[in-house]
């Protein structure tokens, strides 16, 4: 009897043991779980900024989240690593978040970042230092520099037919990298180019003309989003609502005071230091991806045959901010 009750202390002991081990490991594995970063490719660009500073003034920190902003210099190595699952979600443009998916699922449109009004425009056509061309009118049949199938071309189009221009009239010019385009643009090696800012103030330093920019649009005609993958989106939608929380702390901080944040704008946005004035836009607040922006692109690629028709709801998501 001894030993019967002997074994069956030490059995059950055993047992106790193993349970509290299985339950600690548990509890840790839910606590590496909640800990593990949400990772967010950024450009650096000035749209990225209130990212920035949801980052240093640690917004994010409050929302129990931790966010790793990882910079790349090109949007090529930014969807590399979106196609290999290296990071979450990224700051991006909707053209090419729609061609990157094409209505696979992979990703959806979340935020915009930029780009809510005509104001917050960040592309103009700029005529050579050394051209003839003074005026929009002259560019007809003139071949731009563009990068094609890209926002950049997609602003380019719809700017020119806001002035009447015939799909015809329009000619562009592959140059895919911007700054050989600028330099292309100052050699007279091109007698136009469209430029994201702050490569178009540069190049009117150096003596290269504004023709017209989408700021004075009629309506937004670029933007910047946040994009996630879809399965992150469903699987982690505490955390992605803590990051828009975050977010949207930083973007009223910039807002509400542009100035404290002027240096890490102009290091962020790569502003050159002689543009140390250049005017830090203010921001809108995170907000679904509207069907009216929307609808533009789709109707601008779809005729190219680069996507078909991709209902909105395919390729946006409007819940990301519940619970």
């Amino acid at each position: 009897m001894l030993i019967n009750f002997s074994f069956s202390c030490f059995w059950g002991q055993f047992f106790k043991s193993k349970a509290l081990i299985l339950l600690c490991l548990l509890l840790l594995s839910g606590t590496v779980q909640a800990a593990t970063p949400l990772k967010i490719g950024v450009l650096l660009i000035e749209d990225s900024v209130p990212l920035y500073v949801a980052e240093q003034e640690d917004f994010f920190t409050e929302q129990s989240l931790e966010v790793e902003l990882i910079p790349f210099l090109s949007a090529l190595e930014r969807d590399s690593a979106l196609m290999a699952g290296a990071i979450d979600g990224a700051v991006a443009d909707p053209v090419g978040a729609i061609l990157f998916d094409k209505g696979r699922g992979i990703l959806q449109i979340t935020s915009l970042l930029l780009g809510e009004t005509p104001g917050e425009g960040l592309f103009a056509i700029l005529a050579s230092p050394k051209s003839d061309i003074k005026e929009v009118d002259d560019l007809k049949n003139v071949e731009i520099a563009v990068s094609s199938a890209t926002i950049i071309e997609y602003v380019t189009d719809r700017l020119l037919e806001e002035q009447g221009f015939t799909p015809a009239e329009i000619k562009t010019v592959e140059v895919k990298k911007m700054p050989i385009r600028m330099q292309m643009l100052l050699s007279n090696s091109v007698k136009a180019a469209t430029l994201p800012e702050p490569l178009a103030s540069i190049a009117v330093s150096k003596g290269a003309r504004i023709l017209i920019s989408d700021a004075a649009s009629k309506q937004s005609l670029s933007q910047t989003v946040m994009v996630f993958h879809s399965d992150v989106l469903k699987e982690r939608r505490d955390d992605i609502a803590a990051f828009f929380r975050g977010l949207t702390k930083g973007v009223q901080a910039i807002n509400s005071s542009p100035e404290t944040y002027r240096a890490l704008f102009l290091e962020k946005g790569r502003i050159p230091p002689f543009l140390a004035d250049y005017v830090i836009p203010r921001y809108p607040l995170p907000a679904p991806f509207s069907r009216e922006l929307y609808g533009p692109i789709i109707d601008w690629l779809a005729p190219k045959k680069l996507v078909g028709r991709l209902p909105y709801e395919s390729m946006v998501s409007t819940d990301f901010l519940a619970e």
